[in-house]
């Protein structure tokens, strides 16, 4: 599952408003239970929990997050943030997505959009990468915080992705080889993002065939999800293939 968060503005509002740097969090033993507990975010490593009507089982783990800076190097700082776990494995990836709504008069948000509205547009999913054992989070690129100037620089912004898989899987020579392989081929770039789009659009295109509205922003929305993270599961499957 993916927490959504829905704004006016182009970049968005980052993790504070998907509410990941939460300080405690409200538990219940049961849904009738009156007493609300409040429990300190420091004392707690991960959150999992199940969707009563799908059994699903969904997760976020504490990490550290901490940016890859200007200077190709991880900051010292850091946040602590609740990650919304999207794939588990060797390295596991977290993210949310941002997208911009159509505005609601006299509000800046919008009441209902959670990512299957026919008024909302992805604009970006915030991607982390953790190990599983790790404390520390990457956030290779941080999209809320990028200025117009930025976006007219992609190339530099590609770099940091380079660098935090490095850092990421610094335990592995082999995997390290797959980096710099990528790299050379300007992998993180406009033009794999334009192949990946094209090898799914006609699988899109077949499943929108007579859907209109909501039913087919669902499905917008989830290829335009896999579309904006499906760069990242590639040399985290390149990880999973070298360092068994």
């Amino acid at each position: 599952m993916l927490p959504d968060v829905a704004t006016f503005s182009i970049m968005g509002k980052g993790p504070k408003y998907a509410n990941l740097d939460r300080k405690d969090v409200k538990f219940k033993s049961s849904k009738s239970d009156a007493e609300i507990q409040l429990i300190p975010v420091s004392e707690i490593k991960s959150l999992i929990y199940t969707n009563e009507e799908t059994q699903e089982q969904f997760q976020l783990d504490k990490r550290l997050v901490k940016e890859v800076n200007k200077n190709q190097e991880l900051e010292s700082e850091g946040k602590v943030l609740m990650l919304p776990l999207m794939e588990k494995g060797p390295i596991n990836l977290y993210g949310y997505r941002s997208m911009m709504c159509k505005a609601d008069f006299g509000n800046n948000f919008a009441a209902g959009s959670n990512g299957n509205e026919d008024n909302c547009q992805l604009t970006y999913v915030m991607i982390y990468l953790s190990k599983s054992e790790d404390t520390v989070a990457i956030a290779p690129v941080d999209y809320p915080s990028l200025s117009p100037l930025d976006l007219f620089n992609l190339k530099t912004l590609y770099k940091k992705f380079y660098t935090a898989y490095e850092i990421v899987g610094a335990d592995c020579p082999e995997f390290l080889k797959k980096v710099d392989e990528a790299r050379q081929n300007d992998y993180f770039s406009n033009k794999t993002f334009r192949e990946n789009k094209k090898a799914m659009d006609a699988e899109r295109k077949a499943l929108l065939k007579g859907k209109k509205g909501a039913e087919a922003s669902r499905i917008n929305m989830k290829y335009r999800t896999e579309l904006f993270t499906n760069m990242y599961k590639k040399l985290i499957d390149d990880y999973k293939e070298s360092c068994k």
